[in-house]
């Protein structure tokens, strides 16, 4: 979801692979500008899934969610259409923030297909493979600019969109060991792709903000410590064994109340 921005007249606009949408936001809701077929934005804003539903069954499973969820109902997990797209972006947020998330993913789009309005479709890997290190380096993407046309390469050796389409058949263990064989993929960047790319709600991307929540809800033993591989597997585990399919989604919750939370807590403590 790294390729949106908000326009002057308050309009969102956005590209999700090859699809350019355009919505106007009011106090009924959102009205569609584009003309996107009505499943594809249905598909992409999970509207298949009742909210309100899915928070209630949340809470049954983790009743220690509740104030997060109070703080943010109405939270939803997207559901992008472009598996590749999904990739690349998320190959941009290791061990970064969103200020330079948001410009490198724009940069990325730039190597695609125009669309209308200045908007670009997400380029194939086999373009991804061809920039230079540099040309991105000097964009801004630092070691970046080496892994993802490294890693476009590795996707064409193994057959490219169609090696990440056939993987959709696979379950959510077979996906994450597959995509952790790829260059510059761990299992955190693994479980961002199998969730949001794959739609594996199991998955549980686990970064600073999930594991503060974990220690504080989960693992106060772990608190102030490193995440190992094993304190990744094995919490995460736990967090899937509680919430099933909805472990992804209910993720959200924690990550965002404690983006929200983090300064004040500190403050607390001081």
């Amino acid at each position: 979801m790294f390729r949106w921005r908000r326009e002057d007249d308050g309009s969102w606009v956005g590209v999700d692979g090859g699809n350019a949408y355009r919505f106007e936001v009011s106090t009924t809701g959102l009205r569609t500008k584009s003309d996107m077929a009505p499943e594809a934005v249905r598909s992409f804003f999970r509207l298949d899934m009742d909210a309100a539903e899915v928070e209630l069954e949340i809470l049954r499973r983790g009743p220690e969610l509740r104030s997060a969820i109070d703080q943010l109902q109405g939270i939803r997990l997207m559901r992008p259409s472009s598996l590749v797209e999904t990739f690349f972006t998320f190959m941009c947020t290791a061990n970064n923030n969103l200020h330079r998330i948001i410009p490198m993913s724009w940069k990325l789009g730039e190597f695609g297909e125009p669309l209308d309005n200045g908007l670009h479709a997400f380029p194939a890997i086999d373009r991804i493979a061809s920039i230079g290190e540099q040309e991105l380096r000097q964009a801004g993407f630092g070691y970046r600019g080496a892994t993802i046309p490294k890693s476009a390469k590795a996707l064409l050796e193994r057959g490219a969109e169609d090696w990440l389409e056939q993987l959709r058949q696979a379950d959510y263990a077979e996906i994450h060991l597959e995509l952790c064989g790829l260059p510059g993929i761990g299992p955190k960047l693994a479980d961002c792709i199998a969730l949001y790319g794959y739609d594996r709600g199991e998955a549980v991307p686990l970064d600073t903000h999930i594991w503060q929540a974990f220690t504080r809800l989960y693992h106060p033993e772990w608190k102030d410590k490193a995440v190992t591989d094993f304190r990744y597997r094995d919490s995460t585990q736990r967090f899937r064994e509680r919430f099933g399919k909805l472990s992804g989604w209910a993720h959200l919750f924690l990550f965002y109340e404690n983006l929200s939370n983090s300064r004040s807590r500190k403050q607390d403590i001081v």
